[in-house]
């Protein structure tokens, strides 16, 4: 008896140990592709990429039964040559408020840079340190994903998936394939290196110790007898943001990503809130979305 107890216990140990971290839909539009060669091709795209992010183990971390929640719609906007695609990816992930059956957005934002390489029912194996135009997008957003998490829950608890994130932008720089995206400097409102390049900068830890104040402090006791000091602790960190983008003095990828994620969320939290002078507060803090908190300003208080 006692020998098959252990055998169970064994089991179930490497069960938890081993099992994925990520849980991605992934969906795909073929809409703007003009030839059925083009679209056939990418059949069984879909599916292979779902298996390929779900399946791997990415951490050594033990998530338990609680699995990161996260989305990638992806957009092919054109195909060129043979098996060449061209497409926008929408990136998301969520996950739960503590003790609620509600969820919280940490990362939405939209890549429109993607190119890559691809041949139906290829092989697709997860290899470090190398560099491939198909398989290293998806690496970099999981990792991203997991970095962004992983901050909600710890003081700069995602740094070391952002380093791996990083690695991969390091190995496109000596990838003659690498597609654009990669480019330390890149046309639009968007890149990749920049975004790295903020999150792992010491200029930006007051950002990131906001972000765990926000989620951990505030957030997660939103939905407990203490509201108002929840309320409180999340207004100190959104106020810490601001001080840190005006002594920062430029345009930031990181907080403008930031507040596109939580303006919803946080126009609509604040409407518990004891002072309702917070809404022009919080136009003072994110600009960008001055109409949505202005808005909620004159909703009553719930």
């Amino acid at each position: 008896m006692k020998h098959i107890i252990l055998v169970i216990f064994i089991l179930m140990s490497f069960s938890r140990t081993s099992a994925q971290e990520i849980s991605c839909e992934v969906t795909l539009n073929l809409d703007a592709l003009t030839t059925a060669e083009a679209r056939e091709n990418l059949s069984d795209f879909k599916q292979q990429i779902s298996t390929y992010i779900n399946n791997h183990r990415w951490t050594r971390e033990d998530f338990g039964d609680e699995k990161i929640l996260c989305s990638m719609d992806i957009l092919i906007q054109g195909a060129t040559g043979s098996n060449q695609y061209m497409a926008k990816v929408f990136i998301g992930s969520k996950r739960p408020i503590y003790k609620s059956d509600k969820s919280t957005a940490v990362l939405r934002l939209v890549d429109d840079k993607w190119e890559f390489e691809y041949i139906r029912n290829q092989s697709l194996m997860h290899i470090d340190n190398r560099f491939d135009p198909l398989l290293s997008f998806i690496d970099f957003y999981i990792y991203l994903i997991l970095g962004y998490d992983a901050d909600t829950y710890a003081r700069n608890g995602g740094t070391k998936y952002f380093e791996k994130a990083n690695d991969i932008i390091n190995l496109s720089r000596s990838a003659a394939n690498a597609g654009k995206g990669w480019e330390s400097t890149t046309q639009g409102i968007y890149s990749r290196v920049m975004l790295l390049d903020e999150l792992l900068s010491p200029k930006f830890d007051p950002f990131r110790r906001a972000v765990y104040t926000y989620y951990y402090r505030g957030l997660d006791s939103l939905f407990s007898k203490k509201k108002e000091r929840a309320l409180k602790r999340m207004l100190s960190a959104l106020e810490n943001i601001q001080n840190l983008q005006e002594k920062y003095n430029q345009p930031s990828l990181a907080i403008r990503t930031f507040f596109d994620t939580k303006y919803l969320e946080i126009a609509e939290a604040f409407l518990d809130y004891s002072d309702r002078d917070v809404y022009n507060k919080l136009i003072e803090i994110d600009p960008a979305h001055q109409s949505t908190y202005e808005e909620y300003a004159k909703k009553p208080r719930r």
